[in-house]
């Protein structure tokens, strides 16, 4: 993954944050290098070439997103204890969520928003490139 242009590496996240919102697995293999990978362990891990992870699959670690009509319900037990966290539709945040345009380059006014993201483990950012990492729940379960 090291090699890959920003892009790329925005797009192979957002591939595996969305197969993993409709119930995919992903087998793929690769090198992290130098990537900070803690704010992936609800996605599908890579495998090394001596066949072994390069982070542990945990069934328990998921960071979920579901979409009401005024806020976007994060979920986090990526950590071990649950995290909620609360985001008003109408902010710059929602909009990390809400965007299916990752190939756009991050504007100026973006950026501050998508910084205090990354810090929290909500967001994934590789150059002038974002995605947000909560898998998408579309359906309230009532």
């Amino acid at each position: 993954m090291p090699s890959m242009s920003d892009r790329d590496l925005v797009a192979l996240i957002a591939l595996l944050r969305d197969a993993r919102g409709v119930g995919l697995r992903v087998l793929w293999s690769g090198e992290c290098g130098d990537l900070d990978v803690r704010c992936l362990q609800h996605l599908d891990p890579p495998r090394r070439p001596d066949g072994t992870f390069v982070w542990p699959p945990r069934a328990d670690a998921q960071l979920l997103a579901r979409r009401g009509p005024t806020v976007i319900s994060v979920d986090d037990t990526r950590l071990g204890s649950r995290r909620r966290i609360v985001i008003d539709r109408s902010t710059p945040e929602a909009n990390v969520f809400e965007t299916v345009d990752w190939e756009r380059e991050i504007t100026t006014v973006e950026r501050a928003v998508i910084h205090s993201l990354t810090l929290d483990g909500l967001a994934f950012s590789s150059g002038d490139y974002c995605v947000g990492l909560p898998v998408r729940q579309g359906i309230w379960c009532v």
